[in-house]
């Protein structure tokens, strides 16, 4: 996106100008939502009502992508325009569709106002137009698509074949409330660094606080905040918290730590689960490993502000070509494998459109690669916990299914009800699959394998 001078200058203090901005860097030059809005944010000149609706402009133009492509198609109907503008045109289709506070008369002048300034005059007739038509004709029934799959992808702005793979699954009552559930907005939640058993007392602090928060119903170490920061908590500030997602608090708690064992977390990175095992150690200890020193870094911050470093070791390593200094084998490895992604489409909605089935395909042999490898370093007796953040089959059943036909020394270790599990997220097969809507989570699969 070019910008103008005379658009940066005038539209400095226009929360649209400044949201168009990063809807450019996302849909045209591939960066991340997340990230851009929290740079944003810290060095942001509006005010905070102006901040909150950027970020809802920005997250719900993109969630909405294929949705408000859909609604524009007939207006536009093949003409060509600047990237930046078709993100412009969406923004505004966004604001007339989905924000009703808004008038339509003040979503149409801004649009206008932008196309002038950073394009021209004729831009700005063009852009009035698309939007006139838009608002002055019926929108498009989602009837109108031809499969269920498409209607299903066009409705809740999911590529294709992400609904295709879903409905393999499950039925598509069930999977048009999974992809509704993705055009929420995501709940922040901790975990707490005590035992479950000092939830209670952390829970009634931060809301003496102000905090609104409430008990996960997923996890016992969990807490969801539905208002508020918690990172300004003097809970987190005293390092009795740190931010995770609910879904992933399950994993350390799977591999049934006595304490005194010897752990390798082969996909250390952003540090959530080395954390949580950590905590759960005694006199055992955690290697924790991971391809990237920048994230490693990031794990060491961690491990500090919580008081756990003396329980770790950290690696800058391959795991997929890592070797102990020692012949000594593991009692129990995390692999957090690489993964596509798919169960984080709520918290980071560009996903949605980035990946691609060929994508999950070479990510798979990524996995298995991984899971061969660090599966030689285990002891005889000792469990294997698996563990991705995505949706997808061929990511999580198909890789187990596939290694365990090459290992038959492996077998799955089932998960039950009675280690706290709620029955929801048992599959037959004795896995952990925590679907996006059921608990407002990350979309999470868990295998556990024990190793004859």
């Amino acid at each position: 996106m070019k910008i103008k001078k005379q658009a940066q200058q005038k539209l400095a203090q226009n929360v649209r100008w400044q949201a168009l901005q990063l809807l450019d860097k996302v849909d045209n030059q591939g960066e991340y939502s997340n990230v851009l809005i929290d740079r944003f944010l810290k060095q942001s000149q509006l005010d905070e009502r102006d901040n909150q609706l950027l970020v809802q402009l920005v997250y719900g133009t993109i969630q909405r992508r294929l949705t408000l492509d859909y609604y524009l198609q007939s207006a536009i109907h093949g003409k060509k325009m600047d990237a930046w503008v078709r993100s412009l045109l969406r923004m505004s289709v966004y604001q007339l569709v989905y924000l009703e506070r808004i008038p339509a008369h003040a979503v149409l002048n801004e649009a206008v106002k932008i196309a002038k300034l950073n394009g021209h005059q004729a831009l700005g007739n063009f852009v009035n137009a698309i939007l006139r038509k838009v608002m002055r004709e019926e929108l498009p029934s989602f009837e109108q698509c031809e499969t269920v799959a498409e209607r299903l992808a066009v409705q809740y702005s999911v590529q294709p074949w992400i609904v295709a793979d879903l409905l393999c699954q499950f039925s598509k009552e069930e999977v048009a409330r999974i992809l509704a559930s993705l055009l929420e907005k995501p709940i922040l939640s901790a975990r707490i660094s005590t035992s479950p058993e000092g939830r209670e007392r952390i829970v009634a602090e931060l809301q003496a606080e102000g905090f609104e928060v409430e008990a996960s119903a997923l996890s016992p170490y969990g807490i969801r905040c539905l208002k508020g920061n918690l990172i300004h908590s003097n809970a987190f500030k005293a390092g009795l918290l740190t931010i995770q997602d609910e879904s992933s608090m399950l994993v350390a708690p799977l591999g049934q730590l006595t304490g005194n064992e010897c752990v390798l977390d082969a996909c250390s990175a952003p540090g959530g689960k080395a954390t949580h095992i950590a905590q759960l150690l005694q006199d055992g200890h955690l290697t924790a490993l991971d391809i990237s020193s920048a994230k490693l870094a990031k794990v060491q911050a961690h491990l500090e502000r919580l008081g756990l470093t003396e329980k770790v070791t950290l690696k800058v390593a391959d795991a997929s070509q890592f070797e102990p200094h020692t012949s000594q084998l593991y009692d129990m490895i995390y692999l957090d494998a690489p993964c596509s992604g798919l169960g984080l489409m709520r918290r980071k909605p560009e996903i949605k459109y980035e990946k691609q089935p060929e994508d999950v395909q070479a990510l798979a042999e990524i996995q298995l690669t991984l899971l061969r490898h660090v599966a030689t370093l285990l002891k005889k007796g000792g469990t294997l916990v698996y563990s991705t953040c995505t949706l997808t089959l061929a990511e999580n059943e198909q890789v187990l299914a596939t290694f365990m036909k090459e290992r038959n020394d492996f077998v799955v270790k089932k998960v039950t009800a009675e280690e706290g599990i709620p029955a929801n997220c048992l599959t037959e097969e004795g896995y952990v699959r925590v679907l996006p809507h059921n608990y407002h989570t990350d979309g999470f699969f868990i295998g556990r394998l024990t190793k004859l």
